[in-house]
């Protein structure tokens, strides 16, 4: 048997291409549930890794539901449910409709409660540094 380098292997069209892009195409759309759990977790500011964090799984795990589960557990489901805020029903795509909270995106609410547990001095260059921003003289 004869040993091939990977440059070998390459130029024989066996080997990997190191140009390649990580992972591979979708073969198929997501499933129902996948999609409503990334458009929810976009929704809310979420990364994949934070929603594993607060799920206490992996971020391979959350893609996986996201793109290829069909048929996930009960118990993953409740626990998304449950974190989100959200009815089992909109959550698996049966609801008509989504129904959404009036009010800052789940992102603004959370930088806004960080905000709120520092101490006046810095609450207050940070408003500044905020209302600045939008053109807004502090009052």
């Amino acid at each position: 048997m004869q040993a091939f380098s990977q440059q070998q292997l390459f130029e024989l069209g066996d080997g990997y291409n190191p140009a390649m892009q990580r992972g591979r195409k979708a073969e198929a759309d997501a499933p129902m549930f996948g999609k409503r759990l990334a458009e929810l977790r976009k929704e809310r500011g979420m990364t994949q890794q934070e929603l594993a964090d607060a799920l206490g799984i992996t971020r391979d795990l959350v893609g996986h539901y996201e793109r290829r589960s069909n048929n996930p557990n009960l118990d993953f489901v409740l626990k998304v449910a449950e974190l989100f805020g959200t009815g089992i029903d909109e959550l698996l795509g049966l609801a008509e409709e989504p129904k959404r909270k009036p009010g800052p995106s789940p992102r603004v609410a959370r930088l806004a409660e960080s905000i709120a547990k520092l101490p006046k001095a810095k609450q207050a260059v940070i408003l500044d540094m905020v209302e600045g921003a939008i053109g807004k003289q502090a009052s």
